[in-house]
């Protein structure tokens, strides 16, 4: 295999997916049994949930400064040993509430820099005839942490003894993200470094070894020579990032960052995940293990739809899987909104909730983080790839924080009876299909191609 060291460290890198997506089950299927051992109302209830993605705003704070001081896979290792605290955290203290918090919001925090640090390695070891399926990975791996989840929590809670009390079964089941997390860290230990990274630090001759290693049909010579004329410019007048500010494509870039990785939240797909038990109990018959399947449901669809992106995004582009999984997205949940302000109810809505989940996760969920960092020039990458995490991060808390006040808001039910919430997040996944006409394709250009596309020469 010829890339067979980056495909490799290129996996395991993605694999913090996993954890998020494990996490994600764990967390969503245990909030009940949280909420009645602390005797939460249901606005305590969604911040308990919530306070992980809080926690991930401020990790993503910390995404360029730990990434250009200390390199990715530091970065990457720093952000699972966060996780790591938060889970063991939470398992020894989390019966009480304040402690539960902290440590909820310091995994949150190891995730935010994880997230917001994983794009950026891989966008800096993998070729670029194969850069979007091992960006794509990220994705693919969180869907099947989210069935594993759910699967060890329904497993977990069905079978507790009557001398097993509740807190000491939900800390338990937390307790397995131990095991999870330990197990990544310790192959995060085994990934190459980033050669971009070294040349970043002057230190070339470690670089091209490295890049030897895993890019055998690269010539490192003339990699390094193409890398300095755009990042080691001396003269502050003369590098990219003043280029681009003095043309107004830094304004460009940021914008591209802010809205691929808030629209990607704002059309409503954590809170679908989160919530989709509530969504089903008002379309399907209410059984005891309803909840677990629709969930697993949820975790299959997502899976498969990321897979998709990863064995095609090499092939169609970024764009192009952007248009169709976009429009797909706003017009399934359109057509839910019409059919529920009809008082419509049947499977039809179950299995466009399934097909707007399979678009988003072919598109939109695999290609973000990916194109934002394949998209930035290297001295930016991290500062795009932590902005756009902050961002994400606090699209994603609004978006679940507001839904229950939208879903139950008395003057919007009396107007779109029950239908709003779906029609707000068709609006934005609209927004984003228009917003897809604006940006470059990357699809197979190396690093510095994409850089000669910031430089003055194009405008």
């Amino acid at each position: 295999m010829k890339y067979k060291k980056a495909i490799i460290s290129s996996f395991i890198a993605g694999s913090a997916g996993f954890v998020l997506g494990y996490d994600m089950g764990v967390s969503g299927g245990t909030i009940n049994n949280v909420a009645t051992h602390f005797n939460l109302n249901s606005a305590w209830e969604g911040f308990a949930l919530s306070v992980f993605i809080v926690g991930a705003v401020f990790g993503s704070l910390f995404t360029k400064r730990i990434n250009d001081d200390m390199g990715r896979k530091k970065a990457l290792i720093i952000g699972t040993i966060l996780m790591l605290i938060g889970a063991i955290g939470v398992y020894i203290f989390g019966d009480k509430f304040k402690l539960f918090l902290l440590y909820r919001g310091i995994a949150g925090a190891g995730m935010g820099l994880l997230f917001s640090s994983e794009p950026s390695y891989v966008t800096e070891i993998a070729p670029p005839s194969i850069r979007g399926g091992l960006g794509s990975i990220l994705q693919f791996t969180t869907g099947l942490g989210i069935i594993v989840g759910y699967f060890m929590t329904f497993i977990m809670l069905n079978h507790q003894s009557l001398s097993q009390d509740n807190i000491w079964m939900w800390k338990t089941i937390y307790g397995t993200e131990v095991i999870v997390v330990i197990i990544y860290l310790i192959f995060l230990f085994f990934i190459v470094n980033s050669p971009i990274w070294f040349l970043m630090k002057n230190r070339d001759d470690e670089a091209k070894k490295l890049m030897e290693e895993i890019w055998p049909d690269i010539d490192s010579d003339k990699f390094i020579e193409t890398h300095s004329k755009y990042n080691r410019n001396d003269d502050e007048t003369k590098n990219i990032e003043h280029q681009m500010e003095k043309s107004g494509k830094l304004k460009k870039l940021i914008f591209i960052s802010f809205f691929m990785a808030a629209l990607t939240e704002l059309c409503g797909i954590n809170p679908l995940i989160y919530y989709s038990s509530d969504i089903f109990r008002k379309i399907m018959p209410e059984g005891p293990d309803t909840a677990f399947y629709q969930s697993i449901i949820n975790g299959i669809f997502f899976t498969i739809g990321s897979l998709i992106s990863m064995l095609t995004v090499d092939k169609f582009g970024r764009k192009t899987l952007l248009f169709i999984g976009t429009f797909i997205m706003s017009a399934s949940l359109f057509i839910i909104g019409i059919h529920i302000y009809m008082d419509a109810y049947s499977m039809l809505l179950v299995y466009l909730v399934y097909l707007f989940i399979f678009s988003y996760n072919f598109s939109a969920g695999a290609i973000r983080f990916l194109y934002i960092g394949e998209l930035s020039p290297t001295p930016l990458r991290a500062y795009s790839l932590g902005f756009a995490g902050i961002i994400n991060w606090m699209s994603d808390f609004l978006v679940s924080w507001t839904l229950p006040i939208i879903a139950n808001s008395i003057f919007l039910n009396r107007i779109f009876k029950g239908s709003s919430i779906f029609f707000i997040y068709s609006v934005f996944g609209f927004i984003f299909f228009i917003l897809v006409f604006t940006i470059p394709e990357t699809k197979g250009k190396s690093l510095h191609e994409i850089s000669e596309y910031w430089s003055l020469k194009d405008g």
